[in-house]
C-alpha cells in the first residue's frame, strides 16, 4: 500500500450503543460530539460517502477502500437496513470496494444477522476481554448489567453459521492475563488482538496508575509466554504478529506501533470526516477535520483543521527522547492519542513507553534476538 492513501474507512452506522463500557474512548473519554450525531447514518449520508470513495478511487486507479462498519454499537441498525447499505455499497463501487468488516459487541447477533453477514462476505470483529468476571466488571450495558453471556451466545451463533470472529480484548490491569488467554483458548478462538488502553498523559495516572510502573507489560508477558509456548502456527495474536515481524526486519501490521502515516479515516453518522477515535481520549474536538461527505472528498484535507492532513499525510513528529531510543524502528513512538498531553500535545512518548521497552525486551529475550545498538 502507498503512504499518503487511504486504504480503509471507519463508517458509524450507529452514534448510539447499548452498552457502557467503563474505558470507552467514545462516550468515557474526553469527547462529547456523539451527543450532537444523528442515531443512525441516513441514506443522504451514506450515498455520499459511496460518491466520495467513487472519486478517491478513479483519481488512483487502480486503487481500492475497505470499509469497516463502527458504531456505537453498529448491529444497532437492524439486520435489513444493514443488507440495504452493504447492497448499495457493493453496488457502487464494485472492484473498488475490497471488502467489509463489522466491529461489534455481537450481544443483538441473531440468525438473520448471521445471515446477512454470511451474504454480504463480511469478516466480523468481536469485543470480548475474557471469562465472566473479567468481561463483566467493565464491559456493561445502561443498567450496569454484565454482558458476557449475551456476546458469548453471539459468538455462539456466528460460529454455528461458519462465522469465525476475531476476538478483540481490551487490556485490563490487574487481572490474571492468563486466565484470559487460557480462556479465550478453551472456547476455541485463534485469532485475537490485544489492545493497549486508550488514555493521554493526563489521564493515566487517574486511570491505571495504581497498577504499578509497567501494568500493560505485566499484562502481555505471560500471554505471551503462553502463546509462544503453545506453538501452534493456527493461533494468530495480532499485536505479538506485528512486534516480531518488525523485530525480525520486516514490517507493521498495525498502527499501534511503527508511527505510519493514518491510512484511515472515520466517517460519522452525520458525515462528517474525522481522525482516529481514540484521539477522543486526548480533548473534546481534537479529531475533527471540520469537513463531511456532503461537501467534501477525501482529498479536500488540506482545507480542514490540520492535525488530520497531518496525520494522513505528513505524519506527526515523534519527540527528541523517542529519537533517541534504540528501539525507535520497533515501536516508533506508540500509538497517536498515548503520545498527547494537553501541555505539549504530541511531543512526547507513549504512556505506555516503559512497558513496551520492557515487552520488547522479554520478546527478544525469548526469540534470541539481541538489544538494539
Amino acid at each position: 500500500m502507498s503512504e499518503g492513501d487511504l486504504h480503509a474507512l471507519i463508517v458509524k452506522l450507529a452514534a448510539l450503543c447499548n452498552l457502557n463500557c467503563s474505558y470507552c474512548y467514545v462516550y468515557n473519554g474526553e469527547d462529547d460530539g456523539y451527543r450532537a450525531r444523528p442515531r443512525f447514518i441516513s441514506d443522504e449520508v451514506f450515498d455520499a460517502l459511496l460518491e466520495r470513495t467513487a472519486a478517491y478511487c478513479a483519481r488512483r486507479a487502480p486503487h481500492t477502500m475497505r470499509f469497516a462498519f463502527h458504531g456505537g454499537e453498529p448491529t444497532l441498525i437492524g439486520p435489513d437496513r444493514f443488507a440495504q447499505l452493504a447492497a448499495r455499497a457493493r453496488s457502487r463501487l464494485g472492484p473498488v470496494l475490497r471488502g467489509l468488516s463489522i466491529q461489534t459487541n455481537a450481544t443483538l447477533i441473531d440468525e438473520r444477522w448471521t445471515r446477512v453477514l454470511i451474504d454480504n462476505h463480511v469478516t466480523v470483529g468481536v469485543s470480548l476481554d475474557g471469562p465472566a468476571e473479567i468481561h463483566d466488571a467493565a464491559r456493561v450495558d445502561h443498567l450496569a448489567r454484565g454482558s458476557h453471556a449475551r456476546t458469548l451466545r453471539g459468538i455462539e451463533r456466528l460460529r454455528a453459521a461458519g462465522v469465525e470472529p476475531t476476538i478483540l480484548c481490551v487490556i485490563n490491569p490487574g487481572v490474571s492475563s492468563l486466565d484470559v488467554y487460557r480462556y479465550f483458548r478453551s472456547i476455541g478462538v485463534a485469532r485475537m488482538n490485544f489492545l493497549l488502553p486508550d488514555v493521554s498523559h493526563d489521564n493515566r495516572a487517574r486511570l491505571y496508575g495504581r497498577h504499578g510502573p509497567t501494568p500493560v507489560a505485566d499484562y502481555l508477558i505471560p500471554v505471551f509466554d503462553a502463546w509462544f509456548a503453545e506453538d501452534d502456527p493456527k493461533v494468530f495474536v495480532r499485536i505479538f504478529d506485528s512486534l516480531l515481524s518488525k523485530l525480525l526486519g520486516g514490517g507493521h501490521n498495525s498502527d499501534a506501533f511503527g508511527n505510519p502515516l493514518m491510512s484511515y479515516l472515520v466517517v460519522e453518522t452525520d458525515g462528517s470526516i474525522e481522525a482516529l477515535d481514540a484521539l477522543r481520549v486526548c480533548e473534546n474536538g481534537i479529531s475533527k477535520s471540520g469537513l463531511t461527505v456532503l461537501t467534501h472528498g477525501f482529498d479536500d484535507l488540506a482545507s480542514g483543521l490540520p492535525l488530520v492532513h497531518r496525520a494522513v499525510h505528513e505524519g506527526i513528529a515523534l519527540s527528541a527522547q523517542c529519537g533517541a531510543c534504540s528501539d525507535i524502528a520497533v515501536c516508533g513512538g506508540g500509538y497517536l492519542p498515548h503520545r498527547f498531553a494537553r501541555a505539549n500535545g504530541f511531543d512526547n512518548p507513549s504512556v505506555w513507553c516503559r512497558d513496551i521497552l520492557v515487552l520488547l525486551a522479554h520478546i527478544r529475550s525469548r526469540i534470541g534476538v539481541p538489544a538494539a545498538a
